[in-house]
């Protein structure tokens, strides 16, 4: 009797088959909650430090400075923590806008108290551990591409492992390079780092449409998932990326994400879709 031929199931032998062999996952609101944890630690830090008032107003007034000036002007010579308390002055009702010689300690304290907690608090859920894990052990090579400065995604990667959950290597800052997302240039970059020089049978998974989306898609990527989480009501006031705001649908002429999900949680459905 001829014994049937042996089906290689190893990942090695599995990632030859699929069309998608790698995927890149972008980091803020997406792998995690980061707006979801920035309003909870400028609330927490708005109440140490906001005397006679309310914690909620100064909360909004800081998160309305961060939004507008996230980062020192150049050429200023300051570095993100002075400019960071001098928001947090400003927010406070004082006039400091350089967050060194002048900041009040209450300006210091809020900086510090809302620094603290927020990186406390910056983790992968154990759902999203897990399924990032089941990919890699599927043979799927995995793998972050973040915007934003050098030092404040450093510090986030850093507080939520995600070198030791993706590779120090795959772990792409942006802002560490020439140019960041949509640039097709930073695309490529992490694409190499997964050894898909080429992007073609790579993933790009993210929540911004303009720098995930559009700009997997003008990277010539296999194919994008858009994770556009449901706005919430207007009343929390809480709606979409504290950042970066919030688009709620694929802007008139351009073209559409392969997936659009609520979840990260998502992807490993889209990838079966794709095979």
């Amino acid at each position: 009797r001829q014994e049937a031929p042996r089906v290689d199931r190893t990942p090695t032998a599995m990632r030859s088959l699929r069309r998608c062999r790698a995927v890149i996952f972008d980091l803020d609101d997406t792998l995690v909650p980061t707006s979801k944890i920035d309003r909870a630690a400028i609330l927490h830090a708005a109440a140490l430090a906001s005397g006679d008032e309310l914690p909620a107003v100064v909360a909004a007034r800081f998160s309305e400075l961060l939004k507008a000036e996230p980062f020192p002007p150049e050429p200023s010579g300051l570095d993100v923590p002075a400019w960071r308390t001098g928001l947090w002055e400003r927010a406070l009702g004082g006039s400091s806008s350089d967050g060194r010689a002048g900041a009040s300690p209450a300006a210091r304290q809020a900086y510090e108290a809302w620094s603290s907690e927020r990186l406390s608090s910056f983790r992968f859920a154990d759902d999203v551990d897990a399924m990032v894990r089941r990919l890699q052990s599927a043979g799927y090579k995995t793998g972050v591409l973040t915007n934003g400065h050098a030092d404040v995604q450093r510090a986030k990667t850093a507080a939520c492992g995600a070198g030791s959950l993706f590779g120090e290597e795959r772990v792409i800052i942006a802002g560490e390079h020439a140019e960041q997302k949509p640039h097709a240039s930073i695309f490529r970059v992490a694409c190499a780092a997964l050894g898909e020089p080429d992007g073609s049978a790579t993933l790009m998974v993210g929540d911004s449409y303009a720098a995930d989306v559009a700009g997997g898609i003008n990277a010539s990527l296999l194919a994008t998932v858009w994770v556009r989480p449901p706005l919430e009501p207007p009343e929390t006031g809480a709606q979409g990326s504290l950042m970066h705001g919030h688009l709620s649908a694929v802007p008139a002429g351009q073209p559409s994400p392969t997936f659009t999900v609520e979840s990260v949680l998502e992807v490993e459905a889209c990838l079966e879709k794709i095979g």
